[in-house]
């Protein structure tokens, strides 16, 4: 799926399965900042094609702003997840936040690449709809001023650090 940020205002559905590769087209549309919400790390965020997205994103500039904010980190404690170790790598480019307990809230998983793309699957992992639009869709700005409050009353996980010895 194409997607041209600033220039395809049309509003796509992509279907359930191929979500990970809708949200990689909007990593990959976006050449300064993305802002990701989402409920957990999980399958969508470790997906090859989204880190691979990421990482490209992170190197293609030197002011690349790529915010990543989540309520759970259980399973990529556990099990490790691609984002932990590539914000590990990146880490002046990439960074991971903790929602606080009052602003969890599992219906939340959206992107937004360079403040006017957006991708959204409300209640993920089973969503009733996706969306993916490249500018102008009316709920970005909103999604983004939540993001930065959350954002803001947010904190790094210190689980998630690598401990060196």
């Amino acid at each position: 799926m194409h997607l041209v940020i600033g220039d395809d205002d049309t509003l796509h559905h992509p279907a359930r399965s191929n979500a990970s590769l809708a949200l990689a087209s909007l990593i990959g549309a976006s050449r300064r900042r993305l802002w990701l919400r989402v409920p957990t790390l999980d399958g969508l965020t470790g997906d090859a094609a989204v880190c691979d997205a990421i990482k490209v994103l992170a190197l293609s500039n030197a002011r690349t702003d790529i915010r990543i904010l989540f309520d759970s980190m259980e399973n990529a404690v556990r099990n490790g997840h691609r984002l932990v170790y590539l914000s590990r790598r990146l880490p002046s480019r990439i960074t991971l936040r903790q929602t606080q307990p009052d602003d969890n809230d599992a219906q939340q998983c959206f992107a937004i690449g360079d403040n006017s793309s957006l991708f959204e699957a409300s209640g993920w992992p089973r969503p009733a709809r996706l969306d993916l639009c490249g500018h102008r869709l009316p709920q970005a700005p909103r999604l983004a001023q939540q993001f930065l409050e959350h954002w803001a009353r947010g904190r790094a996980s210190t689980e998630l650090r690598e401990l060196r010895l």
